[in-house]
């Protein structure tokens, strides 16, 4: 190849990177400023409305128990000198657990006879001599009065009470009494034994005083527990309690303490477990929604609104709000159509024909 021949190459060669570095450039340059001609309006984050199904819950965390539970205690102090249950044993209403010494009973019961014995002998002599008109009425009623209480603190030494035994069909849960110990002197100070119908378990739960409007018996419960696992169970709001209770210490909101039948557990659920409830208020299928920050309330009427989106232009439009779910709310509203764009998160500053630009939130 020529000398000049191989200059005209060269030159060529850096010719051509400069001319395309000028025209991507140019092209830059239009682009950033087309963009922004094309980001004129108010900037905005937009949604879609849409027809799902809400369901509104109300959620709560309570412990499992039996449906019927009994802490049993004694009124005798006495050594315990038998037991009979262990933990986890079923047993039958009247069905014997324990049985306590009743020798200071025996004694007790012993001298009370004879303080019976004794006021009678009294009473009959007084008696007689009132009837005889030897004694005044008055010393006469005094020594009946006495003989009749006696009779009845003597009625009242009931040998049941050596006698430990179940008020209820159930489980024997806890046991905290030994053969050899005083009936009075328990594990942690706690009750000799605890009976619990485990074959009908409770999810007892404390809802709020703001919430409890919204509760009712019969409602459809889900319940979840870390004994389930990925599963769930079943229930029904069984009881509510007709009054309320202080939460905690550190606050003066109350809770009304509310049961839960478990219909369906497969087995998994057991007492003493912590489970939460999602209590089902309302449910609607095929309804129209928006997500819930779409919604704004009007300062000056308190009405609810929309901002939809129509050609990079705002429209407010008035909405009649029905079942709130977890992130969308149902709207009633003829003026918009499912897939319409909605504002997200709008605020005052927003007018109804306002031109506006839909950012992507993801790059915000």
């Amino acid at each position: 190849m020529a000398k000049d021949e191989k200059k005209k190459f060269k030159k060529k060669w850096i010719i051509i990177p400069v001319v395309i570095f000028v025209v991507i450039a140019v092209a830059c340059f239009f682009t950033q400023n087309m963009g922004k001609a094309k980001t004129t309006g108010y900037p905005v984050t937009a949604g879609e409305a849409k027809q799902t199904t809400l369901r509104e819950v109300v959620s709560i965390k309570g412990n499992v128990e039996g449906s019927e539970k009994a802490e049993i205690q004694s009124t005798q102090a006495a050594e315990v000198k038998a037991v009979y249950v262990d933990e986890g044993d079923r047993v039958k209403k009247g069905q014997l657990l324990a049985t306590l010494d009743s020798g200071d009973l025996n004694e007790q019961y012993a001298k009370a006879q004879i303080t019976v014995a004794e006021s009678k002998r009294k009473y009959e002599d007084a008696k007689l001599l009132y009837e005889q008109g030897a004694l005044a009425e008055n010393d006469y009623l005094v020594a009946k009065a006495a003989y009749d209480s006696d009779v009845l603190s003597l009625g009242t030494y009931d040998f049941d009470k050596v006698n430990i035994t179940s008020p209820i069909d159930g489980t024997v849960t806890r046991v905290n009494v030994t053969v050899g110990s005083n009936s009075n002197d328990t594990t942690d100070n706690k009750s000799m034994f605890v009976i619990e119908d485990l074959q009908h378990l409770q999810l007892k739960v404390k809802v709020s005083e703001y919430d409890i409007s919204k509760i009712q018996v019969g409602q459809k419960v889900t319940i979840t527990a870390d004994v389930l696992g990925e599963g769930t169970a079943t229930g029904i709001v069984a009881k509510i309690a007709p009054s309320g209770e202080t939460k905690d210490g550190t606050t003066s909101e109350k809770v009304i303490p509310v049961d839960i039948d478990i219909k369906d557990s497969e087995g998994k659920l057991i007492a003493g477990v912590t489970a939460k409830a999602e209590i089902l208020i309302h449910e609607k299928t095929d309804t129209l929604a928006v997500p819930v920050d779409a919604i704004l309330e009007d300062v000056n009427d308190g009405a609810d609104y929309v901002f939809v989106i129509k050609k990079s232009k705002l429209q407010k439009v008035p909405v009649e709000l029905g079942i709130e779910g977890d992130f969308d709310s149902e709207i009633i509203t003829d003026k918009i159509k499912v897939g319409d764009q909605v504002v997200l998160s709008p605020n005052y500053d927003l007018t109804d024909g306002m031109e506006v630009t839909v950012s992507d939130p993801n790059a915000m």
